[in-house]
């Protein structure tokens, strides 16, 4: 019996609850910003994701409103998912749409996001964490969908 990858479930494809996301135009309009304000997380992201790719986990583009994320369908480190700026590394679709709500918090602290999230994590534990009720709150309250876009990235 073949173990299934978890890149090979059929739910990572989109989530229909919700607004659609916006163009892929506008969403493209707004990375240049976006990559600049979340610079440390982001390369914290792209670091980990590489690490991923040499293990053969494919990249893929995802829309959520307007912005644009690079998701890679591994498991992150100690967790089930985990969002550094424009890059989410997530065990399941299930938690796509709270990965991509940190991108809330992580535009309000810009670049002490790592260092803020780092303290409030070591002092309150994930659970008590600001941010991370924050982001909770968030996640209940979208009202976009998200959406795989083109195929995985080679």
């Amino acid at each position: 019996m073949t173990r299934r990858r978890a890149w090979q479930d059929p739910a990572w494809g989109e989530r229909r609850l919700g607004a659609p996301p916006w163009s892929p135009a506008r969403a493209l309009a707004l990375v240049p910003g976006l990559l600049l304000w979340t610079l440390p997380q982001t390369l914290v992201g792209l670091a980990l994701a590489l690490w991923h790719r040499a293990r053969g986990v494919p990249w893929w583009v995802y829309r959520f409103g307007p912005f644009v994320f690079l998701v890679v369908p591994a498991s992150p480190p100690a967790s089930r998912g985990i969002s550094l700026g424009l890059v989410v590394i997530s065990e399941s679709p299930e938690i796509l749409t709270h990965e991509f709500c940190h991108l809330y918090t992580a535009l309000w602290l810009s670049w002490l996001y790592l260092p803020v999230y780092g303290v409030e994590y070591a002092l309150l534990g994930h659970a008590r964490s600001p941010h991370e009720r924050l982001t909770e709150r968030l996640e209940r309250d979208t009202r976009w969908a998200w959406q795989q876009w083109g195929g995985s990235v080679r």
